[in-house]
């Protein structure tokens, strides 16, 4: 857990337009009037509503807000429980990967992140991708109408890594999202029941 900021302990704060936003540090969808105003015109002239230095009141961290971009970005999705350490670290590096806009790294951690949920379960590890999609939805692991949305991240996979073109925000989201899904079922739920038989 992050240590704790006063925001009041910050020197020459102003008021500023009230927004609200999820803070990039803590998580917190939280807002704020209480920041550092950006005068594109010098100090004589009033400040950009656009541009501004916002301090979390929650944890007591700056977001730099610039139009509508806050940096640092929200980390995007949930924690999950009771995931293996190797695909945590690669799921919680999916997320942050995310946060900071490196939205190829997304799907191939992904895609990656995958590969390791099948080696967890009994794949052999060293295989195609393709084994492992057929591997988790033969197993149960995928749900097999769900084929299509594995075999998505497999496209996207061999497209990040083969194409110049970057990955765009809504692809990395969507994969993200199923990933995310997919993680909860399989160790989150089945942890949760486990725990109560």
């Amino acid at each position: 857990m992050f240590k704790k900021y006063d925001q009041d302990k910050w020197y020459g704060l102003t008021d500023l337009k009230s927004i609200t936003f999820v803070c990039g540090y803590c998580g917190s969808k939280t807002g704020n009037n209480k920041g550092y105003a950006f005068y594109e015109g010098g100090f004589s002239y009033d400040h950009s509503d656009g541009i501004a230095i916002y301090i979390c009141p929650v944890c007591g961290r700056p977001i730099f807000k610039e139009y509508s971009m806050y940096t640092p970005g929200a980390i995007y999705g949930s924690s999950i429980a009771g995931l293996p350490e190797n695909i945590e670290s690669l799921y919680d590096e999916a997320r942050n990967s995310y946060q900071v806009n490196a939205y190829t790294g997304v799907v191939l951690l992904c895609r990656k992140i995958l590969a390791n949920v099948a080696v967890h379960y009994g794949a052999k590890d060293g295989q195609s991708f393709t084994k492992y999609v057929d591997f988790l939805v033969d197993n149960g692991y995928v749900p097999a109408k769900s084929r299509s949305w594995v075999d998505n991240i497999r496209k996207e996979g061999n497209h990040a890594t083969h194409h110049q073109e970057a990955e765009t925000e809504e692809d990395a989201r969507t994969i993200l999202d199923f990933v995310q899904m997919l993680l909860m079922i399989n160790f989150q739920f089945n942890d949760t029941y486990k725990s109560k038989n």
